[in-house]
């Protein structure tokens, strides 16, 4: 059997959004903190995925979720890439940040989020590493933060698996859960599972096939990657109308530059006549 591929952001929120114990393990993994710090457990706020949201375009099916001490997580899986992504993470990053509060609340209630982002593809094709950490920090004093509430995780998977085929990656948790997300549909046997130490691994691999065995899971699935290719194509359609529309202001503008020249040098040439 074909397992569903957990880089499908339909499937990964199944996967995680109702296995909280799986969940707190990747959200270990990505956060590394000293293990004192470390997560026990989390409360997913969202495990529920509306029929709306699985054909909608440019919808988000992401998960959001608590720890005992009142963090807030905010974690997806991103498939597409779109010129306003950053604007949308930060949209999606203050949200989730000011909802926290009703009217009257004291700002002292406020609790750090962090928002977590995989995206299978490459945002700073530039820059070597695949997992960048972006936090409020002053220009020149590095060490000086603003706070300490906010905090954006990206990781670019094909970039991971490319440092993965140089022998530059440190196998980790993190590693593994990266893997996982590459690798999944191609390991339906264990016996190939042989990259895998963490026993959380094996536990995502079995809810994993149990996802894939569901018939309304699978059919969910199509419907959500056909979404997400409609809108892939709507998406560059949208983008070679706008360089079209680019140049032809950029033929305007050059037409309009070159008659003013032609037009000045009329005018000196008939001044020279008159002269």
């Amino acid at each position: 059997m074909k397992l569903l591929t957990p880089k499908l952001d339909l499937v990964f929120k199944k996967l995680f959004a109702t296995h909280p114990a799986l969940l707190t393990g990747l959200l270990n993994a990505v956060l590394k903190l000293p293990r004192p710090r470390r997560l026990t457990t989390v409360t997913v706020k969202n495990p529920q995925i509306l029929a709306a949201e699985v054909t909608g375009k440019q919808i988000v099916l992401d998960v959001l979720a608590n720890a005992a001490n009142g963090n807030q997580y905010h974690i997806e899986m991103q498939a597409n890439k779109y010129s306003f992504y950053p604007k949308r993470l930060v949209y999606y990053l203050s949200k989730v940040y000011a909802n926290q509060l009703v009217a009257g609340e004291s700002y002292y209630r406020l609790r750090p989020v962090v928002s977590i982002h995989f995206l299978d593809y490459e945002q700073y094709p530039k820059r070597t590493a695949f997992q960048f950490c972006f936090e409020c920090r002053e220009r020149h004093y590095r060490n000086l933060c603003l706070t300490k509430d906010l905090a954006v995780h990206l990781i670019e998977l094909p970039k991971f698996e490319k440092r993965l085929a140089q022998a530059q990656v440190t196998h980790d948790d993190l590693s593994e859960w990266l893997h996982f997300f590459n690798h999944a549909p191609d390991e339906e046997e264990k016996t190939m599972r042989t990259y895998y130490q963490t026993p959380l691994i094996n536990q995502a691999f079995e809810v994993l096939e149990q996802l894939s065995a569901d018939d309304a899971t699978r059919q969910l699935a199509e419907s959500r990657e056909k979404a997400l290719r409609d809108d892939a194509s709507l998406q560059w359609e949208l983008q070679e109308a706008r360089q079209k529309v680019a140049k032809a202001r950029q033929k305007v503008v050059k037409a309009r530059q070159q008659g003013r020249q032609e037009g000045r040098q009329e005018g000196r040439q008939e001044g020279r006549q008159e002269g």
